[in-house]
C-alpha cells in the first residue's frame, strides 16, 4: 500500500520521519528562469515600453489560460508567459494603440 510507505504506523516506529528537501532549486528551474529572462529581453526590443509589454503579455496569458491555441511552436514545459513572449518575438502578436476620441465616446 502506498499510504503505509508515506506515513509509517506509530507501532512500527517511535521516532518521527524527517523528509529531506534540496536546499537549492534544481537546475531545470534555474534554466527556465534564464530562458524567460532572455525571452523578456528579446520581446522588450519589439515593444520597448515596459508597461505596454506587460499589458500585452498579461492579456495574451489570460487568453491562453482560457484555452486559446498558441500561435508558435511550444515545448512541453513552456509556461503561458513564455508562449506569449515567443509570440511577440515571432511577430505573431502585436498591439494597436487606441487614440482618445474627441467626442467623449
Amino acid at each position: 500500500m502506498l499510504g503505509s510507505r508515506l506515513f509509517p504506523s506509530p507501532i512500527s516506529s517511535c521516532s518521527p520521519t524527517i523528509l529531506q528537501f534540496p536546499a537549492e532549486p534544481t537546475r531545470a528551474v534555474h534554466t527556465l528562469r534564464i530562458m524567460t529572462t532572455q525571452l523578456l529581453q528579446e520581446a522588450s526590443q519589439i515593444i520597448p515600453n515596459p508597461q505596454l509589454l506587460i499589458n500585452v503579455v498579461s492579456k495574451r496569458v489570460r487568453q491562453l489560460g482560457l484555452g486559446h491555441r498558441p500561435m508558435v511552436e511550444t515545448g512541453p514545459r513552456a509556461s503561458l508567459t513564455d508562449i506569449a513572449l515567443k509570440e511577440i518575438i515571432a511577430g505573431k502578436l502585436t498591439f494597436e494603440e487606441q487614440s482618445a476620441s474627441t467626442d467623449g465616446a
